[in-house]
Formats: structure tokens, C-alpha cells, sequence
């Protein structure tokens, strides 16, 4: 039973009510800007648009990252591996931290989808004095009254014929749709970090091998100079090892501005800024991945059956079917239940008599039926509409499908053709390396002129850059085959 709370003496005026809302609701700069916001816009469309009222709110923090996400910038103190950069990609990488929410939102939808099977229960309260006449002969009778009146409602439905169970379906299927999505954008994370991890080892191997380029060019200027000195070559042999040397510079500071852009790109990948301190481990006496042992038809089936973005829409095409049955259920009736339970208090006083007061119940119970017998033909396209989307859903898995086929196929044959290639390149390496090595054997004795000697040289240089660039090939392949195939490396297609 509610209690009526006995009124101040003097009301306020209606009109004193409503301005006391406006001046609450809104304050006196509000009001102006609502009758002309125009100022707000900038101010001509060749000048940047500059807060009235500057502030460090309008300004994202430098940090936003580490806040949004809980992240860590690496230790200093450690050396980074290829598990380690992953470790660290996953936690910080905002994209992962992106999907793991969308796959929260959607398990709250699911949830609120199921909401619907339980009652709505709301509670209510209508309170306030009135004034009015009532007609009377010989004289209007005037009453003042102080009414409050406190009620509950329940409402539930009881019977549906199926548009429940297919909300819920299509929240649930849109559910796993979301949890394959996060296993799928983990992927990407992954590669990401694996190949910018192997785009830096790479250029750290451009830089040694410039740097090893540079040592040799200065070893055959010196030898030119001292034999130039000894009148046993020209000066236009000279001045070809010193272009040779000038290149060789121009090269490494080249190499040096590579390192610095992936490092860049790997802090990028891993979600810590790009000044953010990391070293890692070098890859260049570690075993590279060896042959494929598995058919490129095997990886294709393998794709096709575990990677998640493909059980997504498959999951999103299971949402389309529940949709579709949503909408067909919708052409039939629903059965509720309606009860509230209120009570009616009053307090008033009529012509100036002593006030009189009553409590009374109120309340009703009923049973209900809704039906929507003609909706101008909504409801029939909403069944075309949820069976278009449904078709929808199945030919973009179609052509995911086809999309894995082709990125599997192309991976597998670039992945053979990378391991190939660096064992040419390997080999190649030492062959320059005994070729240039009997130029300078050669050219110490006389026997070979400074232009053999350059172009061993050359080649030699050519041939360490391009181990290193195979072997990071090589490596890249390795993880665009795992991803590609739905795996985190290419281990586990063995």
C-alpha cells in the first residue's frame, strides 16, 4: 500500500512549472545555440575551423592506445623472437582487442534475445495536485485534490509460434559468426606480426651485407691504390674502385633507412608506437622451414574445413535461415498475458469542505490475442527480403570459398618456389664467393684486370643481397601458406 506524502501549501503556477523545466533542462548558452547553430560550422570553406574554447578534451591523449587496450610497450631489456612478437601482437594489437568486443556485443545480443521468454514486470507512479469544475445546479462545484497513484504490470507472452526461437537462432548463429570472425582476425594478427618480424630480420640482413659490400669495396680501393702507387695500375683503375666504394656507401645508407621503415611497420603490426624500443632475434642461423610433405589438393581440403571465416558465414547463412522463419511466423497470431494492480489515492477538498481522502484497489487481469491479419503485403517481403539475404549469404560463401581455393593454391607453389630459390641463391652465393676470391688471387698476381675484379665484386655483393631477400621470401611464404590454409604455421599441415 503506498503512502501519500502530505503537499506543500502553495502549487506553482503551470507557467512557473514549465519555465523552471526550461531553465533545468538547458542552460541560457544552449538556447542560443539552438536558435542559431550556424557559428558552430567553420567559418569559410578555405580556413581550418578552430574550437571556440580550446581544451585538452578535444584532443585524443597520446596514450589512447595503452588505455583502450591495457597495453605494455616491450621490455628493453629483452630480445624479441618470432613467439615473442606474436605473444606481443596478440595482447596489444588493437584489432584483436576490436573483434574480442564484437564477439561481447554479440553474446549480449544473444543474450537479449532470450529476454523475450520471460515476463516484463514495470513499475509506475502518476502523482500531482489538480484543480477543476465540476457542473452542478444550482452552482459548479470546484474540487482541489492530491492524487497518487502507484501501479504494477506484467505483461509475457505465452505463445508466439515460432518468432522467439528464430530471433534466438539468428542471435545465436550471428554469435559464433563473431567468435569465428575473432579467430579469424587473430589470424591476421599473426601474419602481420610474422611477416613485418620477417621484413625487419631481412633488412637487418640487407644492412650486414652492405656493410660486408662496403668492407670489400674498401679492401679492393686500398689494393688498386697500393698497386697504383707501385706504377702496376692506372688511375683510371683507381677511380673505378672508388666509384665502386661510393656506391657501396649510397647503399648501406639505404639499407640503414630500410631497418628504421620495418622497424616502423613492426610496431605497427605488434600495436605499440613506432618509437617504442624492440629488438628481436635474428633469423639468419636459424633452420629455414623445410619441403611441403602434404599435396596442395590436401591443404585446399584442410582450408576449406578450419579456417574461420568461412564457419562465419556459414554461421551468417544459418542466421538468414532463422531470419526466414522469423519472418514466415510473423504472418501468424501471438498470446499474451496482461495483468496490473494499482491503487487509487486520493486527497481533496470540494467548495472549501474539510478534505476528504480514499484508497481503492485497482487492478485487471486478462488474457490476450494479437493478430495482424493485413499489413498492405509487409510481412510477405519481409519473407523475400530475409530469403534474398539468406541467398546472399550463401553466394559470398561461394566465393569465399573459391577466394581460399585460389590464395591456398597460389601460396603453396610461391612457398616450393621460394625454397627452391634460395637454394639457388645459396649456391649462388658461393659460387660469387669463389669467383671473387680468384679475381683477387688474380689481380694480386697480375693475372686479372681491375675490371674482372669489380665485376666479381659485383656479383658477389648481388649475391649476398639475394640470399637474404630468398631467405626472407621464404619465410613470408611459409606464413601466407599457414594463413591462407587457416593455420598458424605451416608445421601443423604436415
Amino acid at each position: 500500500m503506498a503512502r501519500f506524502v502530505r503537499p506543500v501549501k502553495e502549487i506553482p503556477s503551470p507557467a512557473t512549472l514549465l519555465l523552471m523545466l526550461l531553465v533545468s533542462g538547458c542552460s541560457t548558452p544552449a538556447i542560443l545555440e539552438a536558435w542559431n547553430p550556424t557559428p558552430l560550422a567553420p567559418e569559410a570553406p578555405d580556413r581550418t575551423w578552430t574550437p571556440q574554447q580550446p581544451s585538452t578534451e578535444l584532443r585524443a591523449p597520446a596514450d589512447a592506445w595503452q588505455q583502450e587496450s591495457g597495453a605494455t610497450l616491450p621490455s628493453e631489456q629483452k630480445t624479441y623472437d618470432l613467439p615473442d612478437v606474436v605473444d606481443v601482437a596478440l595482447r596489444n594489437n588493437p584489432e584483436t582487442r576490436h573483434a574480442w568486443e564484437d564477439s561481447r556485443a554479440a553474446a549480449a545480443r544473444y543474450g537479449r534475445s532470450l529476454s523475450t521468454y520471460y515476463p516484463e514486470v514495470s513499475v509506475g507512479v502518476t502523482a500531482g495536485p489538480s484543480r477543476f469544475l465540476f457542473q452542478n445546479d444550482p452552482a459548479p462545484i470546484t474540487v482541489k485534490q492530491n492524487e497518487v497513484q502507484p501501479q504494477i504490470e506484467l505483461t509475457w507472452t505465452l505463445l508466439d509460434f515460432g518468432r522467439r526461437a528464430a530471433n534466438a537462432e539468428a542471435s545465436r548463429q550471428r554469435l559464433l559468426a563473431a567468435n569465428f570472425a575473432f579467430n579469424r582476425k587473430m589470424q591476421d594478427v599473426v601474419f602481420a606480426a610474422q611477416r613485418a618480424y620477417f621484413a625487419l630480420d631481412a633488412a637487418k640482413g640487407m644492412l650486414r651485407a652492405a656493410e660486408k659490400n662496403l668492407e670489400l669495396a674498401r679492401s679492393v680501393r686500398d689494393a688498386a691504390e697500393e698497386r697504383a702507387a707501385l706504377g702496376l695500375a692506372t688511375q683510371p683503375d683507381v677511380l673505378l674502385t672508388r666509384q665502386t666504394d661510393a656506391k657501396a656507401v649510397y647503399d648501406l645508407e639505404n639499407a640503414r633507412v630500410l631497418v628504421s621503415d620495418a622497424q616502423a611497420a613492426l610496431a605497427l603490426a605488434l600495436g605499440i608506437p613506432a618509437n617504442a624500443p624492440l629488438e628481436i632475434t635474428d633469423l639468419e642461423s636459424q633452420p629455414v622451414p623445410r619441403n611441403l610433405a602434404v599435396a596442395v589438393d590436401d591443404v585446399i581440403d584442410a582450408a576449406l574445413q578450419q579456417r574461420p571465416d568461412l564457419a562465419a558465414r556459414m554461421a551468417q547463412i544459418r542466421a538468414g535461415e532463422a531470419a526466414v522463419e522469423k519472418a514466415k511466423a510473423d504472418f501468424l497470431p501471438s498470446v499474451g498475458f496482461d495483468g496490473t494492480y494499482g491503487e487509487d489515492i486520493w486527497r481533496y477538498r470540494i467548495n472549501g469542505a474539510p478534505r476528504d481522502h480514499v484508497a481503492s484497489p485497482d487492478y485487471a487481469y486478462m488474457l490476450n490475442l494479437n493478430w495482424d491479419v493485413f499489413k498492405g503485403f509487409d510481412r510477405m517481403n519481409a519473407v523475400r527480403e530475409a530469403e534474398a539475404e539468406r541467398d546472399a549469404a550463401r553466394a559470398e560463401l561461394a566465393n569465399l570459398q573459391l577466394e581460399t581455393t585460389a590464395a591456398v593454391w597460389k601460396a603453396y607453389f610461391n612457398y616450393r618456389a621460394a625454397r627452391k630459390k634460395l637454394d639457388y641463391a645459396e649456391s649462388l652465393l658461393r659460387a660469387s664467393q669463389d669467383a671473387y676470391d680468384a679475381n683477387r688471387e688474380g689481380y694480386g698476381l697480375g693475372l686479372n684486370t681491375i675490371v674482372e675484379l669489380l665485376t666479381g665484386e659485383r656479383d658477389l655483393a648481388n649475391a649476398r643481397y639475394l640470399v637474404v631477400q630468398t631467405r626472407a621470401e621464404l619465410l613470408t611464404r611459409s606464413a601466407e601458406l599457414a594463413w591462407a590454409a587457416g593455420a598458424m604455421q605451416v608445421g601443423t599441415l604436415r
